[in-house]
């Protein structure tokens, strides 16, 4: 090759990317099925769990917005709010009443909140 060099020693720019998660703690079937199309124009991945796996779930997952229905939350509301403070998450606590509309709503403001306060683009250090 003349005037060009080989740059065998550059390597593509790497970045520290985490999915953005939803977790839906103790819902039915037809709150995770809403949640999840919701999340499909916010490309966001939805995990699912039962109350009692919340904590190790949310510590694993780090969902950036935790969603629970009322009946759920009400049954231990001091230990979701601590759990969504410790993994700064945003808490979505849902009723029977809530349209799909407002749910869709809520959830793209809370995760863009969420993000602003914990992008998943973390620049390498």
């Amino acid at each position: 090759m003349i005037g060009s060099v080989p740059r065998e020693t550059e390597a593509p720019t790497l970045r520290n990317f985490k999915v953005p998660v939803v977790l839906v703690v103790g819902g039915d079937d037809d709150l995770i099925r809403t949640v999840s199309e919701a999340a499909l124009s916010l490309q966001v991945l939805v995990v699912d769990c039962s109350p009692e796996d919340a904590m190790n779930t949310a510590v694993q997952m780090q969902p950036l917005v935790m969603v629970i229905p009322g009946s759920v939350y009400d049954r231990d509301q001091n230990n979701f709010d601590a759990l969504a403070r410790d993994i700064r998450a945003e808490l979505l606590r849902v009723d029977p009443t809530t349209s799909n509309d407002e749910l869709g709503k809520a959830l793209t403001v809370m995760m863009q909140e969420a993000e602003a306060k914990r992008p998943s683009w973390v620049p390498p250090a």
